[in-house]
């Protein structure tokens, strides 16, 4: 059986509580002290989370698949796995049953989407970085129209990690600009991009953005994954690509 994780909404004292009560904690690590030590390491490193766009759809089957994780690469945490990390990640992942929980939001709520596809990429892959690992979902029709009216536009993963610390010599961009994608939302306004400028701190950590004006009209940014609203619509980023 797996071990525990935090709920949603839940303290500390409780999860201390329920941890310390589990049994397969229990019979795990019967030595409580031990035990205390591993449920305060999985509060801590709990509800760790990741994004994943949404690189390819398909729409008669209503299924979206994008990167999970790729090795090496540095997240919104400044962190990174490597490809044995991030394969073991996979393995797991279904080795813990874990494939029907998809929720949205991170609500902790089964969706009723359905993962269809979970594989490790292999060196010659033309879509995906070698030891990548790609997930594809099966949407519910609910979910299918936030995806396709760009309500929702990746999926991110959570779960507990064990951190190590290393050194990376990195180069970090200050500013970065590029070309966002076309609105998907069509009916509000008509299909159209824009140029962004994102701004970064020294850690790489982004500062804030915005768009040109287009179509009387600009958006801000304030994460790397969309920009934020504006005339109810918003427009895909991806800065994995060269812009």
């Amino acid at each position: 059986m797996p071990l525990p994780e935090p709920k949603k909404n839940e303290n500390r004292d409780e999860w201390d509580e329920r941890c310390m009560s589990n049994d397969q904690m229990k019979k795990e690590f019967p030595n409580k002290k031990q035990r205390m030590a591993v449920c305060s390491s999985i509060w801590d490193n709990a509800k760790k989370s990741h994004y994943v766009k949404i690189e390819k759809k398909d729409k008669p089957n209503q299924v979206v698949k994008g990167i999970v994780y790729s090795p090496g690469y540095i997240d919104s945490d400044g962190e990174t796995m490597t490809a044995e990390g991030v394969r073991k990640a996979a393995w797991d992942f279904l080795i813990t049953r874990k494939e029907k929980n998809i929720d949205i939001q991170h609500d902790w709520a089964q969706s009723g989407c359905q993962v269809v596809e979970t594989y490790i990429t292999e060196k010659e892959d033309p879509n995906f970085p070698e030891g990548s690992w790609v997930m594809a979902v099966k949407c519910t029709d609910e979910i299918w129209k936030q995806v396709e009216n760009g309500e929702l536009n990746g999926f991110s993963f959570g779960g507990t990690v064990n951190k190590y610390p290393a050194r990376a010599l990195l180069e970090v961009a200050k500013e970065i600009s590029g070309t966002t994608e076309a609105n998907l939302n069509k009916d509000v306004i008509p299909e159209h991009t824009h140029q962004f400028l994102i701004h970064c701190d020294k850690h790489g950590k982004i500062i804030g953005g915005k768009t040109d004006h287009t179509t009387d009209h600009r958006h801000t940014i304030t994460y790397g994954t969309a920009t934020d609203k504006a005339l109810s619509h918003s427009h895909r980023i991806d800065l994995n690509e060269d812009n």
